[in-house]
């Protein structure tokens, strides 16, 4: 999900009640780092509610400082510097980067496998339908022949995110055969509309050209030649490590972390790597240094790959605000200018942990920022410490700009009313080729429910919303769903046929330490379902999760006409 937007920092000075570590660095003269800045630091972790963060600065003097603060477990074990954390989206410039060097491999006679039969180059202009053949196909036969890798990145292919539409049993492969059962929301190239999907195809892209996982490929070529030891895509690698942290909702509620070595594959591209503060500075600098290993002299990411990943492809943010200019999108980086200083930025985020890498190449510094709860707090934090780097004062609070997404941005509903139900028979089965099937559960039939699976669902609501203190609404709809990103659904009646849906986590019997039940709601899965009747039966129901107004949606017609995914009731 990965999925977080960027906000210009409130400026708080408020301190938390959890244990902090003293900042270091490598010099002992005039640090970026000081109690200022460290209290700082901590008001916006509050402000946040994030349990623990760690900060890594390379200055335009070349010194690095590192910070902490915050506990990485329920026993209260601090937060360091080689803390290890998921990043979620900030691992998307680890795939464009593995492309373009795969691409190098290939243009230098060094690859181990062929091309498919009729392909003679691979680069960025190749078709993905010629380097997957008989695999890659879309709905929309424009873009079925016409997509090529920068495309995909630049996330322009005209669908929207159906994060929902895999569970953590599929596997990339299985991803791209279903991709042709998605329905575009925009056309071809019209806008960019995020998508996690095309990071996962690039994955396989290049597990299928390297002749190896996708994951080892990242730690061999990148990893590896940067020194980041403490960095990995083996969630199994590090879950035993004491320097591993453990993940926290913003309620404060300990999750399991988002992914696990039987089911990271699927989203390894979009979202699949860990790292330390001390690691992914490594990784900045090497962003800093134009692709080129300081320390070495020697090209990670070649130059024809590194500029389009690092410059605009596609219009993410077409106006700016005073402090954040337009923002474009590359390949896995955005670019800016914060406060007039050119940024190569990007956040991550899934449950339980988000990130902020800033990169400013003019002015030579680079921040870090990586924490164990998900939310927008390290993106206050980085900016924050920039403009503390560059001298300027802080921005008032009031004056903050509108939300500029770098990661996922999912369609919110608004909160609804609760109106009376018009319509009856909603629950039942619905199916979706693209999506699979789920059962819709009604609270008012408890005395007869559907199926035993329903009134076992029914119930695991009723005790995270009773453990919650939430009113009982017998006017809502549940699933038990299994998606990669939640396990259930719930739907809330809005008006006429209309529901407001939300993908989410119950912990019925809670987590960690504390047993009480709970529920993680993901607000970056937060849509509208509309159900569809004919002759007085509902028929189905359509999914519309596009940030934007669909090309269905302008066109008109019926609900199976103009949703983004369209479920047929069985």
């Amino acid at each position: 999900m990965i999925f977080y937007t960027i906000v210009v920092p409130l400026i708080l000075t408020a301190t938390l009640g959890r244990s902090t570590q003293t900042p270091r660095g490598n010099s002992s003269s005039g640090g970026v780092l000081d109690e200022n800045l460290s209290s700082l630091i901590q008001g916006l972790m509050q402000a946040n509610n994030i349990t623990g963060m760690s900060l890594g600065i390379v200055s335009p003097n070349g010194d690095v400082e590192f910070g902490a603060w915050g506990n990485k477990t329920e026993s209260g074990e601090s937060i360091a510097p080689d803390t290890i954390f998921g990043i979620g989206s900030l691992s998307k410039g680890f795939l464009s980067a593995s492309l373009g060097i795969l691409m190098q491999d290939f243009a230098n006679g060094t690859n181990t496998t062929a091309l498919p039969s009729g392909v003679t180059k691979f680069d960025w202009d190749t078709k993905v339908s010629d380097l997957l053949p008989g695999e890659w196909k879309t709905e929309d036969e424009f873009s079925t022949y016409k997509a090529d890798l920068r495309d995909l990145l630049s996330h322009v292919t005209g669908l929207p995110s159906h994060d929902m539409s895999y569970s953590s049993k599929d596997s990339p492969r299985d991803l791209v055969l279903r991709m042709r059962h998605l329905r575009a929301a925009y056309e071809f190239r019209q806008l960019l509309e995020y998508n996690n999907q095309m990071y996962i195809t690039g994955s396989y892209v290049v597990a299928k050209l390297s002749g190896m996982a996708y994951r080892d490929f990242v730690e061999k070529r990148i990893m590896l030649p940067l020194n980041m030891s403490s960095s990995t895509m083996h969630p199994d690698r590090v879950s035993k490590s004491d320097r591993f942290s453990q993940t926290w909702t913003p309620s404060g509620r300990r999750i399991p972390f988002f992914a696990t070595e039987q089911t990271v594959d699927i989203i390894a591209g979009a979202g699949g790597v860990i790292s330390t503060a001390e690691d992914l500075l490594l990784w900045a600098k090497l962003i800093l240094n134009g692709g080129v290993n300081s320390v070495t002299n020697t090209t990670i990411i070649p130059k024809a790959t590194f500029d389009l990943a690092t410059t605009g492809q596609s219009v993410l943010i077409n106006q700016g605000d005073g402090l954040l200019s337009p923002i474009e999108y590359g390949l896995g980086w955005a670019r800016t200018a914060y406060r007039g200083h050119e940024l190569i930025l990007h956040n991550g985020g899934a449950p339980g942990v988000s990130s902020m890498c800033t990169v400013y190449p003019q002015d030579g510094f680079a921040v870090v920022v990586l924490a164990n709860t998900a939310g927008t707090g390290t993106q206050n934090v980085a900016l924050a410490v920039a403009d503390r780097i560059l001298g300027l004062p802080s921005p008032s609070s009031a004056a903050g700009p509108a939300p500029a997404n770098v990661a996922s941005p999912a369609p919110k509903a608004s909160a609804p009313a609760i109106p009376p139900n018009v319509l009856s028979g909603l629950a039942g089965t619905y199916s979706n080729v693209g999506y699979g099937n789920f059962t819709l559960c009604s609270p008012a039939q408890t005395t007869s429910p559907t199926s035993p699976q329903c009134a076992g669902v029914v119930q695991d609501f009723a005790k995270v919303d009773m453990a919650a203190g939430k009113p009982s609404n017998s006017a809502e709809l549940y699933s038990a769903w299994s998606r990669f990103w939640g396990t259930h659904l719930r739907l809330t009646p809005a008006s006429g046929n209309d529901y407001v849906a939300q993908l989410t986590t119950l912990y019925v019997d809670g987590y960690g330490e504390n047993h009480t039940p709970f529920e993680d709601a993901l607000d970056d899965f937060r849509f509208k379902i509309t159900f569809m009747e004919e002759k007085g039966k509902v028929v189905g129901l359509g999914f519309f999760v596009a940030e934007n107004e669909s090309w269905r949606v302008k066109k008109g017609g019926s609900v199976r006409d103009t949703a983004d995914a369209w479920f047929d009731k069985l």
